[in-house]
């Protein structure tokens, strides 16, 4: 009540004071000198300021300043310990479509989806991970890695996590036009020996209700307690949908996934002569009628090694198909049958 007080006494004062015509000149004339309307040229910088803060997204070192603001933030910043049951969980990044990012069709070109989607898989990776970068470097050839089948000799190897984008494949769904805002939910799919799999729901915004918070446990809860989720709503609200591969590295070595998300604190040390005995998971009694376990499951009282590889297993069921595109490159042939021709794509 008294911040509403507040706001209506200021801005009668205002009103009050540029009611004076002296005092409004004043200020029309500074406003003109500001901006230099009267100036040759005038005009046209007017037009620049507008046209660049319309598409704030897309001038120079944005997307670097960007992609830092989030690897720093979840690095340092955040402060919200996360626990291990949270590794499948998505994290959900709204962003919107500038006037620079749409195509001649005047929605979204489809080339823009990569660079959003870079920085909502910073989000999500770095928050994962997060304990493991933070770790000071320590000598890797002290004692040979926890997990079986490492990548390549880890003897004198130092330095902290280095992350680098693999592969991406993008399914497009619904166009997105110009301004709208959209959410980008991206989770951890699954790992094999070298590669994490990351998915990326490109969706309307307010559609997904999540059950709870996990790094901000003071927001509320959309989702009303009982509710079944209307699968075909969700399902309407995705505009694209794309699978991205990380690798982790130390200096030259990869480090297997398993090792990184032990050194972050996200999964517990495999049991000795532990073996998975869990049944196949589209069969499995206890998923539901989409494979997805049950969120009970998820649950820090139930994290143990059996749910971390149903879930696992689940996602690598998409993710090797994605994997085997990896044969692609071999179909380059450095043109043995002739090529059409060759073309400048602007200049030269």
């Amino acid at each position: 009540m008294v911040q509403a007080i507040s706001i209506v006494v200021a801005g009668v004062s205002i009103a009050a004071l540029t009611s004076q015509p002296s005092l409004r000149s004043t200020l029309m004339d500074k406003l003109v000198r500001w901006t230099g309307f009267n100036a040759p040229g005038g005009l046209w910088r007017i037009a620049a300021v507008l046209l660049a803060l319309a598409n704030l997204k897309n001038l120079p070192f944005i997307w670097h300043l960007r992609l830092f603001r989030a690897l720093i933030y979840h690095v340092y910043l955040q402060p919200t310990p996360i626990p291990p049951h949270a590794l499948f969980q998505p994290i959900i990044t709204s962003t919107r479509t500038p006037l620079l990012e749409t195509d001649y069709n005047l929605h979204k070109s489809n080339s823009t989806y990569f660079s959003d989607m870079d920085i909502s898989r910073t989000h999500l990776f770095t928050a994962i991970i997060r304990n493991g970068i933070k770790k000071k470097s320590r000598l890797y050839g002290a004692k040979k890695s926890a997990v079986a089948g490492t990548v390549g000799a880890t003897d004198g190897t130092r330095g902290r996590h280095l992350i680098a984008l693999g592969g991406i494949s993008c399914l497009f769904k619904r166009e997105i036009p110009p301004y709208a805002k959209y959410e980008m939910w991206t989770r951890v799919l699954c790992w094999d020996r070298k590669w994490f799999y990351l998915v990326t729901h490109m969706v309307k915004p307010g559609v997904g209700k999540p059950a709870s918070w996990t790094l901000q446990p003071w927001l509320k809860t959309q989702r009303v307690e009982g509710k079944v989720v209307d699968r075909e709503k969700l399902l309407g609200a995705v505009y694209a949908t794309a699978i991205a591969k990380y690798v982790v590295k130390r200096g030259r070595i990869t480090v297997p996934p398993e090792q990184v998300l032990l050194d972050a604190d996200m999964i517990p040390a495999k049991p000795e002569e532990w073996v998975y005995k869990g049944d196949d998971v589209e069969s499995s009694s206890n998923s539901d009628k989409d494979g997805v376990l049950p969120q009970a499951d998820l649950q820090a009282e139930a994290w143990n090694w059996d749910v971390i590889e149903k879930e696992r297993r689940r996602g690598l069921m998409v993710a090797q198909k994605f994997a085997e595109m990896d044969g692609m490159h071999e179909y380059f042939d450095g043109g043995k049958d002739g090529a059409l021709g060759e073309y400048a794509d602007l200049l030269f």
